[in-house]
């Protein structure tokens, strides 16, 4: 049988409960917050070097990271790295301040130019990959 105090300590722990849940993030209402327009947003984008145009294909990678970095306030971070066990292998962590900082990346000039030589710098398939923050720190 229930009593009222039952209930109330079980409401009150239930809505503890869920408040210390969402901070960490365990539920799925954790998860559509922390996906608001208004929040950082982590992707990474993998893709292959062409070795055949290997100098050429770096040298644009690092031009367009120096653009980002100089031009684009609302990318808190853009790094590409290539892997050591395989050469080809390229892996950029980005993270932008929120949906429309990403959205004007993808307009950027400095952007549209590495596209325009992507099919001849590096191969395919271009695989992005967006990521759902569980702790860490930049500074």
């Amino acid at each position: 049988m229930r009593t009222a105090i039952g209930l109330l300590n079980r409401r009150n722990f239930c809505a503890a409960s869920a408040v210390g849940i969402a901070a960490f993030g365990f539920n799925r209402v954790a998860g559509a917050a922390a996906a608001a327009a208004d929040a950082p947003i982590t992707q990474l984008a993998k893709f292959k070097l062409n070795m055949e145009k290997e100098e050429e294909g770096l040298q644009a990678l690092k031009e367009l990271c120096t653009a980002v970095e100089q031009n684009e306030p609302g990318v808190l971070a853009y790094v590409c790295s290539r892997s050591a066990k395989n050469p080809d292998e390229l892996v950029f962590f980005e993270v932008y301040k929120d949906e429309d900082a990403l959205k004007a990346h993808g307009k950027t000039a400095h952007l549209g130019k590495l596209r325009a030589a992507f099919a001849t710098l590096f191969r395919g398939p271009l695989e992005l990959t967006r990521l759902d923050r569980v702790g860490g720190f930049t500074r």
